[in-house]
């Protein structure tokens, strides 16, 4: 199982090169963001290193299950390997590395401290995917949820601060929740999946653009 399946077939092939890019855009993502720790001290951009490792170590998995497809090695694997679904289990690798990622985030972004509660909540949203069917809309679904969470707690960040990049911040998160809704409406018309992947690919951009501009400038411009 691969998430193109609910995309149109002439994006196959394109939606591997997007994973790739999303995959390149968050490794640089992440080492932005970790150089904005070195320069503002700030462990809210060390945290924000460690949210996007995941995320690209996800689009990573994903990306390398459909090359495992394309070039006709994903049929041989299986059929040395009875009757286990590597497709199911990349497609969890992916929900896993990316769900933890958002995780992150939400703990960034709402600065929550009690190891509890934090704990609860990683347990809360594995349990969900694992032990539910349907892992495509559910993941879409809960990735909607916190996306949308983020995107509001930076929103206020944004409606207090009135700095470019608390804007870039909260547009991003606003666009990759978008894109949820995208991905979500594909059960219903497969082409609305482009449109889901170029947003995504907005959405990461704006926040590679603000990583640029604190990296730039130092953390001056917060």
């Amino acid at each position: 199982m691969i998430v193109s399946i609910n995309g149109p077939a002439w994006f196959f092939k394109l939606d591997s090169v997007f994973q790739i890019i999303f995959a390149l855009v968050t490794i640089a993502i992440m080492l932005f963001s970790y150089r904005a720790f070195h320069f503002t001290k700030l462990k809210k951009f060390k945290y924000f290193s460690a949210s996007f490792l995941l995320i690209a170590l996800g689009f990573l998995t994903l990306s390398l299950s459909n090359l495992l497809i394309y070039l006709n090695i994903y049929d041989g694997i299986i059929s040395r390997m009875g009757e286990f679904n590597l497709g199911n289990s990349f497609f969890l690798a992916y929900i896993m590395f990316t769900l933890f990622g958002y995780m992150l985030l939400i703990i960034v972004s709402m600065q929550l401290e009690h190891k509890r509660l934090v704990a609860l909540l990683f347990a809360i949203v594995m349990l969900f995917v694992i032990f539910s069917y349907q892992y495509y809309i559910k993941f879409h679904m809960i990735s909607l949820l916190l996306l949308g969470f983020i995107g509001w707690q930076f929103y206020e960040n944004y409606a207090k601060k009135k700095s470019v990049n608390a804007g870039l911040v909260f547009a991003s998160f606003y666009t990759l929740a978008f894109a949820e809704v995208f991905f979500i409406s594909t059960v219903l018309m497969s082409s609305l999946y482009v449109l889901a992947h170029i947003l995504q690919l907005i959405g990461f951009g704006l926040l590679f653009t603000m990583f640029i501009r604190v990296n730039k400038h130092g953390g001056k411009k917060k």
